[in-house]
């Protein structure tokens, strides 16, 4: 494969991830679905990994919903200044952690993330933000 494909390739990619990631956004303003979602998941206490704009954005549609402990992020930041909404790292995560589920928001990073939570985490309380939101609920 010479060096032009490699790149398109990578374009493609990246258009996916961003497409994917404005969806969910869009879908994360739905308050009936997410309402809907949290009542099938059975939502009560959980932890949002992820401190970009998805994080964020889960964070304020469950706002209210659920219990959000904290929104945890590998760095211990957001993306944006958000005074109301709890940080912390994962080191921090792996201290207090007792149970809950934990949605994975970034979409490019997803299962190495998968793979550092499952390490502490039951793997039945990792839910990716699109399994969430359209994921079957058994």
């Amino acid at each position: 494969m010479d060096f032009e494909e490699k790149l398109l390739e990578q374009y493609v990619r990246d258009y996916d991830i961003a497409w994917y990631s404005y969806w969910m956004m869009g879908r994360l303003l739905d308050r009936k679905l997410v309402k809907r979602r949290v009542e099938l998941c059975g939502l009560e206490s959980l932890y949002i990994y992820g401190g970009g704009f998805l994080g964020i954005q889960l964070h304020n549609a469950l706002d209210g919903m659920a219990d959000i402990k904290a929104v945890v992020d590998k760095n211990g930041s957001l993306s944006v200044d958000a005074e109301n909404i709890r940080v912390i790292s994962l080191d921090n995560l792996k201290k207090e952690y007792s149970g809950q589920k934990i949605i994975i928001t970034p979409v490019k990073y997803y299962q190495a993330i998968w793979n550092d939570l499952s390490k502490f985490a039951d793997k039945n309380n990792l839910l990716y933000l699109g399994e969430f939101l359209e994921g079957i609920v058994s």
